[in-house]
């Protein structure tokens, strides 16, 4: 089984949208609205993925779509990146496509800083990006279940994240 790590194209916009879904499913559980869970993100994954200011590659296992890590350059030198999305299918959580996603990313991520929103209510990706020198920040705005999004930096100049990190995405 050969994980092939590739960038995303439009085509894809279906099945990154199945894993964005099952995904936000596993990690709010009973916090997620229905009618949120319900609805169909598709159109906006194309959008993303024909727009010139985001990046993003997808994972793929066995022929399936498995994971997808998505991010926002900055355009000017003083702005940071904004890392927007790193989702892994539930299916396989422990087996390495969020680290192997996360190392591409920091592969091609210009030095400064970085940003990322992380749920309050997310252990595990909390977890996952503590052990990546990632810091939560006082900033956040509201969340679900009455637990906020909050704003985690990096700086992209430091040395490399720890390679035998417990949390594996």
């Amino acid at each position: 089984m050969t994980l092939e790590v590739r960038d995303a194209v439009p085509g894809d916009a279906l099945q990154i949208a199945r894993v964005h879904k099952r995904s936000r499913e596993a990690y709010y559980a009973d916090a997620l609205d229905p009618v949120d869970a319900a609805r169909d993100r598709s159109p906006m994954w194309v959008d993303t993925l024909t727009r010139t200011d985001t990046w993003c590659v997808v994972a793929v296992q066995n022929r399936q779509l498995t994971g997808f890590v998505a991010a926002q350059f900055a355009d000017h030198d003083d702005s940071p990146v904004k890392l927007s999305s790193l989702y892994v299918d539930p299916d396989w959580f422990g087996s390495g496509i969020g680290s192997a996603l996360y190392d591409r990313f920091t592969e091609v991520a210009p030095a400064g800083t970085a940003e990322l929103e992380v749920w309050d209510g997310n252990d595990r990706a909390k977890s996952f990006y503590s052990h990546r020198r990632w810091r939560p920040t006082t900033r956040s705005r509201p969340g679900v279940a009455g637990k906020p999004f909050v704003t985690w930096t990096l700086d992209l100049g430091s040395p490399p994240f720890e390679h035998d990190s417990p949390t594996r995405l």
